[in-house]
């Protein structure tokens, strides 16, 4: 670079350090008010300042010639579309609906069952015993039919509950069966409610709380999962934004540099030289180069945001209608780490599995009891001569009173071995969910600051490179009116057009510089929305699918967070891990 190039560079770059501007000789003239952040203490202030709105904003609004069809497009337009017809989010949102059926499943195990069976039995047995017949016959012959029906259920409780009548006709050769044939009906009521291990409704329904908690961590994954969707669909919107500005500025750049290379050769039988005019020809063949990738990058990013999006119209140009917001807000970095902690769907998912390692630790301190069950029940029953079947069925209500039982079954292992691992396993499940609960907590810590960071060095960045543009256009224009007003065939004019095809490959650098620290700005607030959980609310229905279960008049009402709360206490924050629920994790042998 020469002297005078390296000079006026320098001349520049002091003026804009004192406060004088050069954009009232610039493209770049109409200016927009901003802000500018300066950390306090955590929290991101605002300063006003004025960014000057570039020249291409409103080009990349026009369509460019790269299809016969034009759709216009916001990345809001795009996270809508994506949202409601993209495969990937449809994908998303089925795995919550497959796990809620598991929740049906396992409350249809306390629904009443239907039950029914019959036997026919034609016995010809040999008489080793004379009692067995009492008329001395060989062989002792028995016809016996049975029948039985009910209902029976398992009860929330844990008790095991039956209702059946059984009936039955018999005929043998025995002198011992009165009256010969005959006809047989009894009505049972059994009952098994077990006192210790098994008994009550924590205990028998966390099975249907275990699946409303894997249902609710699923739902979370999906909605995370949406989020990080939406972030590929805001970074395919940018990135097209970017490709097309690109597109243009290299456009602007090969126009430049094919209309120096043609003034030099109108001039070439005055005072151009040959190694002008093969300077600015190489020149301008690497802009047109540039030009036809930018094009391609162009094609690309279409290519790709259609596919983000669900635009199945391939044969559409895309016009991005929405700019970078370069305008920015107070942030409160303590807020924002709030924020996320209550909707970042990663924490979200390890709070479920705090709550379910909590369920389970409960159950198995019930599992720790010996198994003590109450045996109860009662029947009627009737008796009528020959087969006469319903006549022994009102037999039974009519005839005698009701028979009553009562008893306890009592078992358990010895050492309890089996019991006392399961145990051991849930605290050790416990005390990893809470750890896995520390360190999403320190993952969000972390995006947060990072994000709000982002958005500081982004906003920097792109004011300097707002600058550092404005100095490349007044260069590139200061070389320019000298070329035109005093090129020569000496030295210096040689220099001076090499510095003049620097310029203008420096300002092409710097279009491109700012265009990406707009969009890098851009991306950066769509990301701190991300970290904060606020891209998606989870209370918004996804793709018009709101996550309910068709209400069933057999299910067992319940409340997965009341149940947990009655007996199996889950913890509802931060917790410390040393000794999750107040056990003491060791060998529990």
């Amino acid at each position: 670079m020469s002297m005078l190039a390296q000079s006026l560079r320098t001349a520049i770059l002091a003026a804009l350090a004192t406060g004088f501007t050069v954009a009232d000789e610039l493209p770049l003239r109409n200016l927009v008010e901003t802000s500018e952040m300066r950390t306090d203490g955590g929290s991101l202030a605002v300063l006003a300042t004025e960014i000057p709105v570039p020249w291409w904003r409103e080009s990349i609004r026009s369509p460019l010639g790269l299809a016969t069809k034009t759709i216009a497009i916001t990345a809001d337009d795009a996270v809508i579309e994506s949202l409601s017809q993209s495969p990937d989010i449809q994908v998303f949102n089925v795995q919550p609906q497959i796990e809620r059926t598991e929740i049906t499943r396992q409350q249809a195990a306390f629904d009443w069952s239907n039950f029914m069976e019959s036997a026919w039995i034609d016995r010809s047995d040999p008489v080793g015993n004379t009692l067995t017949t009492g008329n001395g016959d060989p062989r002792f012959k028995d016809q016996l039919l049975s029948a039985a029906g009910g209902v029976r259920k398992t009860t929330t409780s844990g008790a095991a509950l039956e209702v059946a009548e059984r009936v039955g006709t018999q005929r043998n050769n025995s002198l011992f069966l009165l009256p010969n044939p005959q006809s047989t009906s009894r009505l049972e009521l059994t009952l098994t409610q077990p006192l210790m291990a098994g008994r009550g409704e924590s205990y028998n329904l966390r099975r249907v709380v275990e699946a409303r908690l894997l249902t609710d961590g699923s739902q979370a994954q999906s909605i995370a999962r949406i989020q990080d969707y939406l972030l590929r669909v805001h970074q395919g919107y940018w990135e097209l934004y970017r490709a097309r500005a690109i597109f243009l500025q290299r456009k602007n750049a090969a126009d430049r540099a094919a209309e120096l290379a043609q003034s030099l050769a109108l001039r070439v039988t005055l005072d151009t030289t040959g190694r002008q005019l093969v300077r600015s020809q190489t020149a301008a063949a690497q802009r047109r180069a540039e030009l036809m990738n930018a094009a391609s990058a162009a094609d690309l990013a279409a290519i790709e945001l259609r596919r983000l999006v669900g635009i199945s119209d391939s044969e559409s140009e895309l016009i991005p209608m929405q700019s970078p917001s370069i305008s920015v807000e107070s942030i409160d970095q303590s807020v924002s780490l709030q924020t996320a902690l209550s909707k970042r769907q990663e924490v979200a998912v390890v709070v479920q599995e705090i709550r379910l390692a909590s369920v389970r630790l409960g159950a198995s301190k019930n599992e720790l009891l010996p198994t003590l069950d109450l045996i109860a029940g009662a029947y009627v029953s009737g008796l009528t001569p020959n087969q006469t079947i319903g006549n022994a069925f009102a037999n039974q209500f009519s005839d005698g009173r009701p028979t009553y039982n009562l008893g306890l079954a009592w078992e358990r292992p010895v050492g309890n071995r089996a019991s006392k691992s399961t145990q051991f396993r849930r605290q050790l499940e416990m005390q990893e969910a809470l750890s896995r609960y520390e360190t999403a907590v320190q993952d969000v810590r972390r995006d947060v600051e990072i994000a709000v960071m982002q958005i500081h060095l982004t906003y920097r960045q792109l004011l300097q490179r707002h600058e550092a543009l404005i100095a490349s256009q007044a260069e590139e224009k200061f070389l320019l009116d000298r070329w035109n007003t005093a090129p020569n065939s000496d030295g210096p004019a040689i220099l001076l057009l090499e510095d003049l095809i620097n310029a203008q490959s420096t300002l092409s650098v710097e279009e491109n510089a700012t265009v990406t620290a707009e969009t890098e700005h851009a991306l950066a607030q769509v990301r701190y929305l991300k970290a904060t959980g606020t891209l998606l609310q989870s209370s918004r229905p996804i793709s018009g699918m709101v996550f309910q279960e068709t209400p069933d008049e057999n299910a067992v009402p319940m409340q997965p967070s009341g149940m947990i709360e009655s007996e199996f206490e889950a913890p509802s924050g931060p917790r410390e891990i040393d000794s999750p629920l107040g056990l003491e994790v060791g060998d529990p042998s």
